[in-house]
């Protein structure tokens, strides 16, 4: 048995209605897939922004963290670089007055005799 062709039973304008139909609802489907597409890209895209936001922040967060123990450290040594300067000082001071005081008595002593030698 032969199928009967229907496209040959129809009339050439029904025949190209009918084709401009096909056409129009493969377009229509084209349309949407592509509506579908675009619409998984932006998602996509937001989705990608924000966890580039977080992972910023959060790379942000860590090497603010690094600075401000190296400043901290750098801090340390300088208080104890300070001390060790004010420790230094103060022993020569203490040297340095002990002379003084050494020189001063030796100077008043120098007088007491030389005026008692007048």
């Amino acid at each position: 048995m032969v199928l009967p062709n229907i496209e040959s039973d129809l009339s050439p304008l029904d025949q190209i209605r009918r084709k401009e139909a096909e056409i129009t609802g493969h377009i229509a489907a084209a349309r949407e897939s592509a509506r579908r597409s675009l619409e998984t890209a932006q998602k996509e895209a937001a989705r990608i922004k924000s966890q580039a936001r977080v992972d910023g922040f959060r790379e942000g967060q860590a090497h603010y963290q690094e600075i401000l123990l190296e400043a901290k450290e750098e801090a340390k040594e300088l208080v104890a670089q300070a001390n060790r300067s004010a420790g230094e000082l103060g022993q020569k001071g203490g040297l340095k007055m002990e002379e003084a005081v050494q020189a001063t008595v030796r100077i008043v002593i120098g007088l007491k005799e030389h005026v008692k030698g007048v």
